[in-house]
């Protein structure tokens, strides 16, 4: 039970000079869990930070990617979580230029993106591992994964993350 397990770790951290940063963790994972993970990033002596890769704002690109999780179920994740965790920072990750990602796959991304503006997006650009079913998929043309990625960083550059402190 992952509730128990962290609220054991908070028991034994040092009183002093020590804070808990709970790392990362995929939306089909978390969604159970949301009322006791909640409590612990509220804890004093945790960061209140979780990266949650999204990967892309569409579920047809997620779908392409094996991910087992869909938008809806990140939005869920990060609405609760900024619901009721002051404060919280959420981290993702967006993969530009998927193959077969279409133009409207991208606005959905943008959209998703511009709707939460994330203090922390890790951008990357579709690059075929070895191995992978993907490596053998067509891949967009690289001057179509470029504009995207420039796209998002530039969405991303203009967020206002801290403007309210």
């Amino acid at each position: 039970d992952i509730g128990k397990l962290l609220r054991a770790i908070i028991e034994v951290l040092p009183a002093e000079g020590v804070m808990l940063r709970v790392g990362m963790t995929n939306p089909p994972f978390i969604l159970e869990h949301l009322p006791v993970i909640s409590e612990v990033l509220r804890h004093p002596k945790v960061f209140s930070f979780l990266h949650i890769p999204v990967q892309a704002g569409s579920d047809r690109v997620l779908t392409a990617m094996n991910r087992e999780y869909t938008v809806a179920e990140f939005r869920t994740v990060a609405d609760y979580l900024l619901a009721n965790v002051p404060g919280v920072t959420i981290a993702t990750d967006i993969i530009c230029g998927f193959p077969n990602e279409t133009e409207a796959d991208f606005d959905e991304t943008l959209a998703l993106m511009a709707h939460y503006q994330l203090p922390v997006v890790n951008i990357s650009q579709f690059y075929p591992r070895p191995g992978t079913p993907a490596a053998k998929m067509r891949r967009l043309p690289t001057d179509i994964v470029k504009d995207r990625s420039r796209r998002l960083t530039r969405l991303f550059e203009g967020f206002d993350p801290h403007g309210s402190l």
